[in-house]
């Protein structure tokens, strides 16, 4: 699932609108896997959430519209593994610095 994630996290790929809905769409059911994960405690679990505290950041920045609905979905989730990825993400430049608005709603939701 990392190299999925970290695959489609290009900048190139996804300037075709498609090719960043597919992503986004991928970046969802990775999520929804590490919401119903059972053991999170593996080096694999690790890597996989490290991998989506910066490649959910890309694809957002892509489709900022669709992907920020999509963060402040995540962000009033209860889980602490899927709100470190959120937090991660806000702090990527390229949406701070672009959509400083929109990172700021999302983080008065993490709140």
């Amino acid at each position: 699932m990392r190299g999925a994630a970290a695959g489609l996290a290009e900048p190139a790929l996804l300037a075709d609108a498609k090719t960043a809905q597919s992503a986004l769409k991928l970046h969802r059911k990775i999520l929804v896997r590490v919401l119903t994960a059972g053991e999170r405690t593996t080096d694999e679990f690790r890597t996989l959430r490290q991998a989506l505290g910066y490649t959910l950041s890309v694809v957002i920045s892509a489709l900022p519209g669709d992907g920020f609905t999509y963060l402040r979905q995540l962000a009033v989730l209860d889980d602490p593994d899927i709100r470190w990825i959120v937090r991660e993400n806000l702090k990527k430049n390229r949406l701070a610095k672009k959509y400083p608005g929109e990172v700021e709603a999302v983080r008065t939701v993490l709140a």
